[in-house]
């Protein structure tokens, strides 16, 4: 894909995701993030699905999207999308799910100084969390 289509499809994506309907919109993305685009670029399309499948009120499609660009960020040492499913699952009261993913990006060699005291700190009010 040469840069002109696939700005052309992020522009679709773009009027997409502002017209709010996220049906169209997750189908859109879907199809983009298995074309043949670098990690990073498909990890963040994914990202973008999770939350629209959120929206819709589809957490196992939510949750399925988040892991997706999990492993495709993994390899590149990001986790964006590791930190985001923790987010979800929080909110979702999944706690328990949430900061085994926390205490694993606590783990992660990559995660610098301030990022690990941010999952500290999410891994604390996990615990004191009802």
């Amino acid at each position: 894909m040469d840069f002109d289509e696939f700005r052309g499809r992020v522009e679709r994506i773009d009027k997409l995701a502002a017209s709010r309907d996220d049906l169209a919109l997750v189908t859109a993305l879907t199809e983009f993030a298995n074309c043949d685009l670098p990690d990073l670029d498909r990890a963040r399309l994914w990202i973008q699905a999770a939350q629209a499948h959120e929206r819709l009120n589809e957490p196992g499609r939510a949750l399925e999207a988040y892991e997706r660009a999990a492993l495709l960020e993994t390899p590149h040492h990001r986790f964006q999308a590791s930190f985001r499913k923790s987010d979800y699952l929080q909110r979702l009261g999944r706690k328990d799910e949430s900061r085994e993913i926390l205490q694993a990006l606590l783990e992660r060699p990559e995660a610098t100084l301030s990022e690990r005291n941010s999952f500290t700190a999410r891994i604390k009010l996990l615990r004191r969390a009802p």
